[in-house]
């Protein structure tokens, strides 16, 4: 009896043990399952769980200690492209080199992780500014160490943000204010710290972005006119629109403020079409009262060039304002028109086709090579104001000024130079045959009812508005 009661016993031990072998194996692999899950596979760092998890267990040791942190986040530039031209195996290489480099600045006391496809965050002690400079300038001669072609090298570079730890907030709220520095950053500097100020200024964009649809829909945009002015006659040849927004409780809110926000958001092709219906509207308008027809440019954003039916939407405002087409100018930069300049070409041949204007904005100001240019279907050539601010003083922009209108008559087209502020600039533009002039000299941009009064006077090569 005492034999099989000892048996028993024995089994049960045996029974219980294997138990908590399999519990405990089952344990390991659990860990090692979440490990896993918190592991970007390409490059062995933490990915984002993983970063995040970690960091905030190193940010309460901080909090305990008293010990400085930051957190940088570095942003590959323009990996997308690089796979694109370099393939794949080079865009590889380079997220390697990235990940070598946040490894190595990490050291054994960081943590560094792939939070997103081109992005790796550092949480590491950094004593100020001064030192997260000198980290990003260590991690940058890792990366090009890592890197095995030149090309590669000139190709690569990134952008990075930095929050310090203040004590109080967690990693995700880290992560957000250093990842805010990448959105809002000096494009002159490569290391962007995070400030008050900057995240201020965000929150107001925001807030602006967020009012532009209902300014649209309930009619707190408005079209200035700027004139264009001939110099051989001095009368009106054309109008510009120019769109501006009285904000309710913000007043006037400059173009430069919201034009490039609404441009990131995407409703800046409704502004641009809004823009283009009411600028027929308004010419439409203006002949009906039996005052002297002038021709109105709208400016044409990429978004809409590139994203929209840009050809359909001209074709239905003059249908529905019943404008001659003839006393429509659209406007595109040089930059926007050489992106794709096949497409370019077919959808302003068909503008054109309309019998609509076309007139290349900013020209001067891009990289267009003369052999695109030629092809392209154009009536005017805008000359950029940063050529003509100068003309007073430097001979350089003279030469290049005039070598540009003598492109334009070579070509036919109508030449037009922005931005004439000067008597100076006037005098030597007339000289060289420059047909048109648009500027502060003769007029700023006025509300259509300011323009009416100037549509039937001759300027006579003097200003009229100031």
């Amino acid at each position: 009896m005492k034999i099989v009661i000892t048996v028993l016993a024995i089994a049960l031990i045996l029974v219980a043990v294997a138990l908590l072998i399999s519990i405990r194996r089952i344990k390991i692999l659990e860990k090692g399952f979440k490990r896993a899950d918190e592991t970007d596979k390409m490059t062995g760092l933490l990915n984002r769980d993983g970063f995040m998890e970690q960091g905030q267990l190193a940010l309460k040791s901080a909090q305990n200690s008293g010990e400085l942190m930051a957190l940088i986040v570095f942003d590959v530039e323009e990996l997308g492209r690089i796979n694109t031209f370099f393939g794949t195996d080079a865009g590889d290489e380079v997220v390697k080199a990235f990940a070598f480099a946040a490894k190595a600045a990490a050291g054994k006391n960081g943590i560094a992780g792939r939070v997103n496809t081109d992005d790796f965050a550092l949480l590491t002690f950094c004593s100020g500014e001064a030192e997260a400079q000198e980290i990003a300038d260590k991690f940058r001669t890792a990366v090009m160490g890592c890197l095995n072609s030149d090309t590669l090298r000139e190709s690569v570079n990134f952008f990075a943000g930095v929050c310090d730890f203040d004590g109080h907030d967690d990693i995700y709220t880290m992560y957000n204010k250093a990842s805010l520095c990448l959105f809002t950053k000096d494009s002159n500097k490569r290391v962007n710290y995070f400030t008050r100020d900057m995240e201020n200024s965000m929150v107001e964009k925001e807030l602006l972005r967020s009012e532009m649809m209902t300014a649209l829909e309930t009619g707190q945009f408005e079209l200035y006119y700027q004139p264009k002015i001939s110099f051989k006659t001095g009368e009106i040849r054309g109008l510009e629109a120019l769109i501006r927004w009285h904000h309710p409780t913000k007043g006037f809110v400059p173009p430069s403020d919201f034009i490039p926000l609404a441009e990131k958001s995407g409703i800046i092709t409704k502004i641009d079409e809004w823009g283009l219906f009411t600028a027929c509207r308004q010419s439409k308008a203006w002949q009906d009262k039996g005052m002297r027809p002038v021709k109105i440019s709208v400016n044409m954003s990429q978004a809409q060039f590139y994203r929209t039916d840009v050809y359909a939407t001209i074709s239905a405002a003059l249908a529905e304002t019943k404008l001659d087409p003839k006393w429509l100018e659209v406007e595109v930069t040089e930059t926007m028109a050489m992106q794709d300049i096949d497409r370019t070409i077919n959808v302003l041949g068909k503008i054109r086709d309309l019998g609509v204007s076309v007139s290349m904005d900013d020209f001067g100001s891009g990289y267009s090579s003369l052999s695109s240019l030629k092809t392209l279907p154009l009536d005017i050539l805008k000359i950029d104001r940063s050529l003509v601010c100068d003309l007073d003083e430097n001979k350089v922009s003279k030469k290049i000024t005039n070598a540009i209108v003598e492109l334009g008559k070579a070509m036919e087209l109508v030449v037009l130079a922005e931005g004439v502020e000067t008597r100076g600039q006037i005098d030597f533009l007339t000289e060289i045959g420059c047909d048109l002039a648009q500027g502060y000299f003769y007029s700023k941009p006025c509300p259509a009812k300011d323009i009416e009064a100037l549509l039937v006077m001759p300027l006579i090569g003097q200003p009229i508005v100031k």
